[in-house]
C-alpha cells in the first residue's frame, strides 16, 4: 500500500469523534427490537449521511419467535420498562430499573400489575437436584449465586423453572478475569444476563454482590420475603440491517465488509457502542479522502453493515447468500475503544480460524507490526513505540465473526479484552480512549483499503508474507519440540512433528487463498500467480521436511478409539455450538479435556465446538479434527473429547457420524 494513503488516512481519522458517537449511542437501551435499538441505528444512519456516505440501504426482518433463518430461530423483541426489588418487611430497595439498567435479563417477562410479595429460597448455585433437596420452591423465588462457568446460568434457570419457581434472583458476573474482574473484587457491578429467547420464562433479576449477600443472610435466618415489580415488553417486533457502501471502481460486486452491532448487552454498554462508532468514522474518513481526491477509489467496494448482534448476520445470509463468495473479508468490530489502563484491557486481533485458511491473518499481523505507533524512539524521529497494546490471538467467537467464519468468509474480530466492566452498568463512554480508537481505526482501515484495492502485485506480496510468517512458525514449533535446547522426550518430538505437518498444510492453503485477488486478471497473469504460489508452497514444504529432520521424529497416529469417526453435515448453517448436550454432559466434556490439558476451561467448549463444525467436511475424521483444533488453540485434545459434542449435534439433526469402513481381509 502507498505510504501516502496510510498517512492521509491516519490524518483524517478522529478518535475523539468516535468517543462522541459512542456517548450518543450509549444513551439508548439497545436490546433487539427495542425502541432504543432502533433509535441508535437511526442515529448511525444520520451520522453516515453527515459523513457524506450516500449509498445507504435498510433491510428489516422479523423478531417474532417464529421465523427461522438457516435453522436459527429469530427471538421475540424485548424491551425493559421498569422494575424494583425490595426486601420485606422494611421495603429496602435492593435494585431497580432504570437506575441499574443491567439488572433485568433479556426476555424477562413482567410480574402481575402492581408487583407481588414472594418468599425467597436460597438454593446456592442451583445447579444440581441436591441443591433443591428438602426445599419447597413452588410458587416462590429462588436465590441463585454466582457460578464461574457461562452455561451454568441457563441450567440454573431451567432447574428453577422445573421445580416450579416463579422467579430467579442472582448475582452472576460472567467472564471473570482474576485478580481484577471477580465477583468479590467488583462487588457493585451488575451483569446483564439473558434468559432463553422465549415467551414463557420465569421472571429474573440480577443483584450486586452486597445486596445478594444481604438477601442470603436473611434466608439463613429462616425467612426471606421480597416485593418484586417488573414491567417489560415482550412482543413481535423487527430488526434492521443498515448497509452503507463505498462502491469500488472496477469490481463493485466484490467487497470488504465491516460489521458491528448497534444492539447492546445493556445500557450504557460502551463496548457495544464503540464498534459502530468506529465504523462510522472509518466510513467518513475514507469517503472524504476519496471525494477530495487524496486517495484513489479502491478497485472493490467497502461496505459497512450495522446489525443486531448475531441476528442481523443471519438475516443477511438468508437474503444475500449468493453474494457471500464475493466478500473477500469481513472485519468484525466490538469493543474497540477501551481505555486500557482503567479497564485492564488490550486491543485484540482475533484471527480468522484455521477452518478458513486465509492470508488475512498474516496481513493483519504485518500491519500490527509495521504501521506507525504512538511514540517516537529517542534516537530516531519516527513513531515506532506503541502506547496502545494491540495483540493477535487465535480465533475467538465473541461476536458476528462466529457466523461469518462459519459461512466460509474470512472474518477477524477486533475487540478490547480483558474488560473490567464487561456488560455491566459501569461501562460508560468516559471509559473509552480516543487514542485507542485511532490505533484500531488506522490498522483496520489500512487492512480494508489494501484488500479492497489489491492487484496482482499485492496478491503476490500477501503470499510472500504468509510464507515468511509460516517459516517462523515452523521453526518455533521445532524449537518447542526440542525442549528449547533441553532434551525432549519422544512424545514431545512426535507432537511437534505433527504440528509442523499441520502448519505446513494450513499455511499452504492460506497462500492459495490469495488467488481470489487475481480472479479478474487475464489468463496469463493468473497463470503467473499460480506458478508463484506453487513455488511458495514447494519452498514451504521443504521447510517442513528440514524441521522434521531436525526433530528426528514422525507424527504419531492417534490411538483414540473415536478417531476414525467421520462427521457429515446435514444442514448448511453457522456453527450451532454444543446444542444437544445438557449441562451435566457439557461439564463431563470439560472435565475430560482438563484431564488431558489443565489449560482447558469452560470457554474452551466454544472454540472447540465452532471448529468441530467448521472443519466437518465429510472427509476429515474426528481424530484429524481434534488434532487440528489442538494445534490451532494450543490444547491437547483427543477425538474422545469431540465425540460427545458431535453426538449432541447428531441428536439435534445437525450432522451424522459415519463409522470407518471395515477393511476387507487380505487374500491368503
Amino acid at each position: 500500500m502507498d505510504l501516502a494513503v496510510i498517512q492521509a488516512f491516519a490524518a483524517a481519522l478522529s478518535g475523539a469523534a468516535c468517543q462522541r458517537d459512542t456517548e450518543q449511542i450509549t444513551q439508548h437501551y439497545r436490546s433487539p427490537g427495542a425502541s432504543g435499538y432502533h433509535a441508535a441505528t437511526d442515529y448511525v444512519r444520520a451520522r453516515l449521511g453527515e459523513a457524506g456516505v450516500r449509498e445507504v440501504t435498510v433491510e428489516r426482518y422479523p423478531l417474532d419467535g417464529e421465523t427461522r433463518y438457516l435453522g436459527h430461530l429469530m427471538p421475540p423483541a424485548w424491551e425493559p420498562l421498569e422494575a424494583d426489588l425490595r426486601l420485606l418487611p422494611e421495603r429496602d430497595l435492593l435494585v431497580a430499573y432504570p437506575d441499574v439498567p443491567s439488572c433485568l435479563p433479556w426476555w424477562c417477562p413482567s410480574t402481575p400489575d402492581g408487583g407481588v410479595d414472594v418468599d425467597v429460597v436460597d438454593v446456592g448455585l442451583g445447579l444440581t437436584e441436591s441443591d433443591y433437596a428438602g426445599r419447597d420452591v413452588a410458587g416462590k423465588a429462588v436465590l441463585v449465586r454466582h457460578a464461574a462457568e457461562r452455561p451454568a446460568w441457563g441450567h440454573a434457570v431451567e432447574l428453577a423453572r422445573r421445580h416450579g419457581a416463579q422467579g430467579v434472583i442472582n448475582d452472576y458476573l460472567l467472564s471473570e478475569t482474576p485478580p481484577w474482574r471477580t465477583r468479590t473484587n467488583l462487588p457493585h457491578a451488575v451483569q446483564l444476563m439473558r434468559l432463553p429467547p422465549r415467551w414463557d420464562n420465569p421472571w429474573a433479576i440480577t443483584l450486586a454482590y452486597p445486596e445478594a449477600e444481604r438477601l442470603a443472610a436473611r434466608c439463613r435466618q429462616g425467612s426471606a420475603r421480597v416485593f418484586v415489580r417488573i414491567k417489560t415488553k415482550l412482543f413481535k417486533g423487527e430488526g434492521q440491517n443498515l448497509l452503507a457502501t463505498i462502491p469500488g471502481r472496477d469490481h463493485p460486486e466484490e467487497s470488504v465488509f465491516f460489521i458491528a452491532h448497534t444492539s447492546a448487552g445493556t445500557k450504557p454498554c460502551a463496548n457495544c457502542a464503540a464498534g459502530p462508532a468506529l465504523m462510522v468514522e472509518i466510513a467518513r474518513a475514507i469517503s472524504t479522502l476519496i471525494n477530495e481526491g487524496k486517495i484513489p477509489r479502491p478497485r472493490r467496494s467497502i461496505r459497512f453493515l450495522f446489525v443486531a448482534e448475531g441476528l442481523g448476520s443471519m438475516a443477511y445470509f438468508h437474503r444475500h447468500a449468493e453474494e457471500l463468495p464475493n466478500v473477500l473479508c469481513a472485519i468484525c468490530l466490538d469493543s474497540v475503544g477501551h481505555h486500557q489502563d482503567r479497564l485492564k484491557s488490550s486491543l485484540m486481533f482475533y484471527r480468522v480460524p484455521d477452518s478458513v485458511p486465509s492470508y488475512v491473518n498474516d496481513l493483519g499481523q504485518w500491519l500490527l507490526d509495521t504501521l506507525p505507533k504512538e511514540a517516537a524512539w529517542p534516537f530516531k524521529d519516527a513513531p515506532v513505540i506503541p502506547l496502545v497494546s494491540f495483540a493477535s490471538l487465535p480465533y475467538t467467537p465473541w461476536s458476528d465473526n462466529h457466523n461469518w467464519n462459519g459461512m466460509g468468509v474470512p472474518a477477524p474480530l477486533i475487540m478490547s479484552w480483558p474488560d473490567l466492566y464487561f456488560h455491566t452498568q459501569l461501562l460508560t463512554a468516559d471509559h473509552t480512549d480516543p487514542m485507542v480508537f485511532h490505533r484500531a481505526g488506522l490498522v483496520l482501515g489500512a487492512l480494508a483499503l489494501w484488500i479492497a484495492d489489491a492487484g496482482t502485485a499485492d496478491a503476490a506480496r500477501f503470499a510472500r508474507l504468509v510464507e515468511s510468517y509460516a517459516g517462523l512458525r515452523i521453526q518455533l514449533a521445532a524449537e518447542h519440540g526440542l525442549g528449547g535446547g533441553q532434551t525432549a522426550d519422544g512424545a514431545a518430538r512426535a507432537r511437534a512433528a505433527a504440528e509442523i505437518e499441520y502448519l505446513g498444510a494450513r499455511d499452504a492453503r492460506a497462500i492459495e487463498s490469495t488467488a481470489a485477488l487475481v480472479r479478474h486478471a487475464d489468463q496469463g497473469t493468473r497463470a503467473t500467480h499460480a506458478k508463484a504460489t506453487t513455488e511458495a508452497r514447494a519452498r514451504l514444504r521443504r521447510r517442513v521436511r528440514e524441521a522434521l529432520g531436525v526433530l528426528g521424529a514422525k507424527p504419531a497416529p492417534s490411538p483414540d478409539g473415536a478417531a476414525g469417526l467421520k462427521p457429515v453435515k446435514k444442514k448448511a448453517a453457522p456453527p450451532p455450538g454444543v446444542r444437544g448436550l445438557a449441562y451435566p454432559e457439557q461439564a463431563a466434556v470439560v472435565q475430560a479435556m482438563q484431564a488431558s490439558d489443565p489449560a482447558a476451561n469452560w470457554e474452551s467448549l466454544r472454540i472447540v465446538g465452532d471448529e468441530l463444525w467448521n472443519l466437518t467436511d465429510g472427509r476429515r475424521t474426528l481424530g484429524e479434527i481434534a488434532a487440528s483444533i489442538g494445534f490451532e488453540f494450543g490444547l491437547k485434545l483427543e477425538a474422545s473429547h469431540l465425540e460427545p459434542i458431535a453426538r449432541g449435534l447428531e441428536k439435534d439433526g445437525y450432522l451424522r457420524l459415519r463409522a470407518p469402513r471395515a477393511r476387507a481381509p487380505r487374500a491368503t
